[in-house]
Parts: structure tokens; sequence; C-alpha cells
């Protein structure tokens, strides 16, 4: 049987989950499968319009730099999502910079070969509309503070800067 998934904004679509579970509740039982109904949030991920400005800002900071966008990607997961994403704690990434920084504490030669490796697998598509908000704002302050460098918000991308 396949696993439907329903997304419910309004009263009419309610009415296509009940009348999915009415259609299909006797032959699983018959299979000896209940149906097992998970109601949660809808949790949003980060937007088209997210990733434009995301990879834009990559491409700019990869051109004042010298970096390749994926490398300019990799440094700003590293000085800044690394954090939103241990404070919310975001999958096993915790664990993942304790293991880090025991490494860096301890003078591991492996430490700056295995931090590269975690900042360039490190996923943005783990962020949330909020945090990934939060992630842009971070490059744009970080950008500037550090290198003295403004990475320009285009007037259609705006709005993405705020949550």
């Amino acid at each position: 049987m396949k696993r439907p998934v329903f997304t419910i904004h309004n009263h009419a679509e309610i009415a296509k989950v009940i009348n999915y579970l009415n259609l299909n509740h006797a032959q699983a039982a018959v299979e000896g499968k209940p149906l097992v109904v998970t109601i949660k949030p809808k949790e949003q991920k980060r937007s088209n319009d997210q990733n434009a400005l995301y990879w834009l800002w990559m491409t700019k900071w990869a051109n004042h730099t010298g970096q390749t966008k994926d490398e300019a990607s990799a440094h700003f997961k590293y000085v800044c999502l690394s954090k939103i994403y241990e404070r919310d704690q975001v999958g096993e990434y915790p664990k993942t910079f304790a293991t880090l920084r025991d490494l860096k504490k301890e003078k591991n030669k492996s430490y700056e070969q295995l931090r590269k490796f975690v900042s360039d697998k490190m996923s943005t598509t783990e962020a949330s509309v909020k945090q990934f908000t939060e992630y842009l704002n971070d490059i744009h302050i970080w950008a500037l503070a550090n290198d003295g460098f403004y990475l320009e918000k285009p007037e259609d991308l705006m709005y993405v800067l705020e949550y």
C-alpha cells in the first residue's frame, strides 16, 4: 500500500483524509496491517528565494576571496551555520562539533582535515526557514565585520532576510 501524505490547509482537506481512511481501513485490517495516522505540524525548510540569495552571495564571496563558491559555502557553514546547528541541537552535529573541539584542544594532527571535511559535508538543507534566515543574516554581518565586504541584497530578495 502506498504511503499517502496529506497536508491540511483547510476543512475540505480534512474530508480527503477521512475519505482515504474510510476507503482503506478495511483492506489494511484484512491484511493484518492496521493503518497508523501521524499528525504533526509541517516543518518548512528553506525557501527557493533563500537558496537563490545564498548562492548569489557565495559566488560574490568566492570572487572576492579567490575561492570557489563551494569553498565559500564550506567557510560560512563552519563560521556561522555550525553555531546555529549546535544551539538548536540539529541532528548529530552537536556531537560532531564536540569531538572536533576535543581534537583541537589535543592539537591532533587530523583536526584541520576533519574540520574541513565536516564543513564540506554539513548540509544547509537541514535548516528551517527561520534558521536559514538567521544564517543568511549572520553571513552578511560576518563578511562586513571581518573583511569589510558588503554582500549586496537584491531588492527582490530582501524579504528573505526577515522572519
